[in-house]
């Protein structure tokens, strides 16, 4: 997931200035705002966020993998389907494995 590089609405501050302002400035920033973005030389490099809001994004983010990897099951198992059924036309795969299996010699490129 890509964020914007403005990320508005966020609170800011530079990395220097979490040096000097101390860890707990730094948390009562974060508890009151929800998010605290660290920049350097003006660009965002990091995100700080209070547990409850990063174990709310943990979840989301693996029901939104749960949903991607159930869409891709069901089109594997339609495609199977789909190969299940050509196989099976005219008793197809019933056919073949129905047949005796033939001993002798086989010859590489010649058909059976």
């Amino acid at each position: 997931m890509t964020l914007p590089l403005d990320l508005p609405g966020l609170e800011k501050a530079t990395a220097s200035s979490v040096k000097t302002r101390g860890w707990p400035s730094l948390m009562r920033t974060v508890r009151e705002k929800q998010a605290l973005v660290i920049t350097n030389h003006n660009h965002p490099e990091a995100v700080i966020v209070d547990i409850k809001a990063y174990q709310e994004l943990l979840a989301k983010a693996a029901e939104a993998d749960a949903d991607e990897r159930g869409g891709e099951l069901e089109r594997l198992r339609a495609q199977f389907d789909v190969q299940l059924a050509s196989l099976n036309r005219d008793g197809g795969l019933g056919k073949v494995l129905g047949q005796p299996i033939r001993r002798g010699r086989i010859t590489p490129g010649k058909s059976l």
